[in-house]
């Protein structure tokens, strides 16, 4: 019934956490196939040692995400297929539930869901799933199609989601750096997207991840924004562009944030003052207030400040999660998420 389209590169820590998930579905008429994307022999040992026919290994020379999710997708046998990144993992019903919405609907070509979202640092669950993280705030129904302006506008769909072979295949599946493009290509397309607001995913935040990497984040921007361009494009419905318009004023004004603290943080404090003001004058919020007023009252003392303030705010989730309880997503929670699978600490 379900494909998961698995590519792995340097992920041997976390990649038996995700067969794991994988194996512990409630239903059982699955198939991943894990793409060595890399030719790394610990990678091909991890696929052995789960020992089950459903779990497929493809072996080849790094061809990046796309590359490995295209390498997949070739194997793949399945009637719907699913991205399944190879340091996430999903919860035991995610099959079962997703799945049987689509038998239940024919009418509807792919269904999301949300996510739990674990910090690899405190291995611990966020409060906040990865649509709340995410800003989003709208209530999710079942019975409400997707449409383009909303995509646009901030309705964020968690990958990992089950999207039916002929769909995928005839908008061309996932190419570039992520599966944005394509989710747009979907809905343009008029193919019929609905969400749960099922917490089914667990989405992992890495020490490594590249989001903790200001260039990273740089350069991810600037593919969103072409991405939403390129999907706003030929479409006549004044909402989308409305909407577009929207997203771009948002992505430069975090943009302008980031490069502000960026500035202050190598010293910078004419840069920072700079693109302050820009932020405020993009958007008067207490957020872009603040900066702005740090960055003209003491800004290097603000300097010193922001690293620690990250240190403590990292030490301080670590305890209220100790304190809560909330320790419980890998040791405990895990055995129904990931049996078999390690905590990453």
């Amino acid at each position: 019934m379900v494909s998961f389209l698995c590519p792995a590169y340097k992920t041997e820590r976390y990649l038996p956490g995700t067969i794991a998930s994988v194996l512990a579905q409630t239903r059982k008429d699955w198939e991943l196939v894990v793409v060595d994307n890399g030719m790394s022999d610990a990678i091909r040992d991890i696929v052995a040692a789960a020992d089950d026919p459903r779990v497929v290994l493809v072996r080849q020379e790094n061809a990046g995400f796309a590359g490995g999710v295209q390498a997949a997708v070739a194997a793949a046998t399945g009637r719907n297929f699913a991205q399944l990144n190879s340091d996430d993992r999903i919860m035991p019903e995610f099959v079962e539930r997703m799945a049987g919405l689509l038998e239940a609907h024919p009418e509807v070509d792919a269904v999301t869901c949300d996510a739990l979202v674990l910090d690899e640092r405190t291995n611990a669950y966020r409060r906040r799933s990865f649509h709340q993280q995410h800003g989003m705030r709208a209530k999710v129904r079942f019975s409400d199609r997707l449409t383009l302006a909303e995509l646009i506008d901030g309705r964020v769909i968690y990958y990992t989601a089950v999207v039916r072979r002929e769909i995928w295949d005839r908008v061309g599946g996932i190419d570039g750096l992520g599966d944005l493009p394509m989710w747009l290509r979907i809905i343009r397309s008029g193919a019929d997207v609905r969400s749960i607001p099922d917490q089914l995913g667990v989405y992992m935040i890495r020490d490594d991840s590249l989001s903790r990497n200001p260039e990273s984040i740089a350069a991810f921007q600037r593919f969103q924004e072409q991405a939403y361009v390129d999907g706003a494009s030929g479409s006549d419905d004044p909402a989308v562009h409305e909407a577009l318009a929207r997203r771009i004023r948002r992505l430069r004004y975090y943009e302008a944030l980031r490069d502000a603290r960026n500035a202050l943080l190598t010293g910078d404090a004419e840069k920072a003052r700079h693109r302050a003001d820009e932020a405020l004058q993009m958007r008067t919020r207490p957020r872009s207030l603040g900066v702005a007023a740090v960055v003209r009252v003491a800004p290097h003392a603000a300097a010193g400040i922001w690293p620690l303030k990250q240190r403590v705010t990292t030490s301080g989730k670590r305890a209220v999660a100790v304190l809560r309880g909330r320790a419980r997503p890998a040791e405990q929670e895990s055995a129904a998420a990931s049996p078999g699978g390690s905590p990453q600490t």
